[in-house]
């Protein structure tokens, strides 16, 4: 046992943390995790913070000895680089917090000030964020899209002096001194919570890396984050009915379609939108005071569940890590709640195939702010009331949705990336455009994602993404012959066969080719320049402007 370790706990602002983050104290362990939060998820840590909220506390490593050769000198801390002093004994380590600090450091640095290396592509996607003083929400704007006076970077509002250099120049455009006086007062408001909000810390010192290594195990395998269904279930016993326990048999029923890992505060959302409100304009404690709450949340269970099926069957979102948005979900909750007992015609089912595609590709659920979103809502909501409607919003009429570029690898992290497995995998089962074509959940005996040829997960391209499904009593799928592959090379060197593997992007001149050199770079240049060249005719058939 090291007699020498001891655990202090403090509070302190905020700006505390940012001033320490500026200072270069803290430093990133190799075994820590990649950033994996989207941008709902600092917009929410924002708002619990304007709130006044708690977000929990962080937990930092203060080592016993040097370890140099456990940082990870690639690591950043949101978008910067923060680099490895030459003696890291004297340095923090983030064991857990790391998301939250991350977005905390990425949103509320002044990127103009600071000395740190910046990344400022990753800055411009992820860490952007403003705070629309019309409507008092956190926003992240479309992508080349210019701010309005009253989004103001979130940054901005941590600096009296940088705020006063942003009105004169941005609220001049204004011409209404009621508005100037209220967005005024309100960016006042919001700077105060930021520089008076406290964070709690508990530092671990004096610890081994053998013993930082299995606290950091510890906390992200055990932990146990209160979701809201819990908190409901706390403020609510209505008739035996325990919200918790029934998000705990739907999750047990959906992972008939690998959905049980979804997190269960996407259930919640999923029901609270249907009070007549986009969900995030509810409070729980409003929902749970409503005499119809557990009547209308049985309905939306049974309409999850349906959502889920629909993705599954009709669009190949064959688990939960694939689905781009978890607005998806929300949304066709409301449509199949609003169906009710009813089947949804070949209409519908057109028009919400190519409203899935259109707001994947776009990344429809980010370039709105909020107030767009909720338009982006009613115009679902028009469609559901008559199917005539387009249900996709464009807020810019005459042009048209953007696809960012092909992505460099497949990771679950980005929609993109999610948008071209999704394709690729429809592409297997020969759905080459949008049509009524569907599978049945009930014949498919497996679902995995593997590679085309062996690459380390690093040099692992996008263009090597190759899905698995196996149907029941299928004894001509060709994806079956090698039982466990850790790739399917063979298909290449297997020449003699005549299977039709176009829709796997594996031509019979690859295969001649590859059985006599083994290029595997050749062959996944030639896969990704077939990929390339059916992707864009099928995005732009839905009308997408394909970069």
């Amino acid at each position: 046992m090291n007699s020498k370790l001891n655990i202090d706990t403090r509070v302190r602002f905020l700006t505390n943390y940012l001033a320490e983050f500026e200072q270069g104290s803290f430093q990133i362990p190799s075994f820590q995790r990649d950033f994996l939060w989207e941008p709902d998820d600092i917009a929410e840590l924002f708002d619990s913070i304007k709130n006044n909220y708690p977000i929990g506390s962080i937990l930092f490593w203060k080592p016993l000895e040097d370890y140099p050769e456990f940082i990870d000198k690639n690591l950043k801390i949101g978008p910067y680089k923060i680099g490895v002093k030459k003696s890291t004994k004297d340095s923090v380590y983030i064991l857990d917090g790391y998301q939250r600090l991350s977005s905390l450091f990425g949103c509320l640095t002044n990127p103009e000030k600071t000395n740190f290396g910046l990344d400022r592509e990753e800055w411009k996607k992820k860490f952007n964020l403003y705070y629309d003083l019309e409507v008092e929400k956190f926003i992240f704007l479309r992508q080349n899209s210019k701010n309005q006076p009253h989004q103001v970077p979130v940054y901005v509002f941590m600096n009296s002096t940088d705020f006063r250099k942003y009105a004169r120049k941005e609220f001049e455009q204004i011409n209404d001194e009621a508005k100037i006086e209220l967005y005024t007062d309100r960016s006042d408001a919001l700077g105060q919570i930021f520089n008076k909000y406290n964070i709690a810390s508990v530092d671990i010192n004096n610890a081994t890396i053998e013993e930082a290594v299995e606290i950091f195990r510890r906390v992200n395998e055990r932990g146990l984050p209160l979701t809201k269904d819990w908190i409901v279930s706390a403020l609510t016993n209505k008739g035996g009915f325990r919200l918790g326990s029934e998000i705990d048999n739907l999750l047990a029923e959906l992972k008939e379609y690998n959905f049980d890992k979804i997190k269960r505060d996407v259930i919640f959302q999923c029901i609270q939108n249907l009070f007549g409100k986009i969900y995030f304009d509810y409070d729980i404690e409003e929902l749970v005071k409503r005499h119809d709450f557990v009547e209308v949340t049985k309905k939306a269970l049974v309409s999850i569940k349906k959502g889920v099926k629909f993705f599954y069957e009709h669009l190949l979102v064959l688990n939960s890590k694939l689905l781009p948005y978890n607005g998806q979900l929300i949304f066709l909750t409301s449509f199949f709640n609003y169906l009710g007992d009813k089947e949804p015609t070949d209409k519908q089912i057109l028009a919400l195939k190519k409203w899935f595609w259109i707001t994947s590709y776009s990344n429809y659920f980010t370039i709105y702010s909020l107030n767009g979103q909720r338009k982006a809502y009613d115009q679902f909501q028009a469609f559901i009331l008559d199917e005539k409607e387009n249900p996709v919003y464009n807020d810019k009429e005459n042009s048209k949705f953007e696809v960012y570029e092909f992505p460099p690898r497949i990771y679950m992290n980005s929609v993109r990336a999610k948008s071209l497995a999704l394709f690729m995998i429809n592409y297997s089962q020969g759905f080459k455009t949008v049509g009524l074509e569907k599978i049945d959940a009930d014949t498919i005996e497996k679902f995995d994602i593997s590679n085309l040829v062996s690459k380390s997960q690093k040099e692992n391209p996008a263009e090597n993404f190759f899905p698995v499904i196996e149907y029941r009593n299928d004894s001509n799928d060709v994806t079956s012959k090698v039982k466990n592959p850790k790739n399917y090379d063979f298909l290449l060197s297997d020449t003699q066969t005549n299977d039709n593997l176009e829709n796997l992007f594996i031509t019979q001149d690859m295969r001649e080719i590859y059985s006599t050199y083994k290029d595997e770079d050749w062959v996944l240049s030639v896969r990704k320049t077939l990929i390339l060249e059916q992707e864009q005719i099928f995005v732009e058939n839905l009308g997408l402007a394909y970069l």
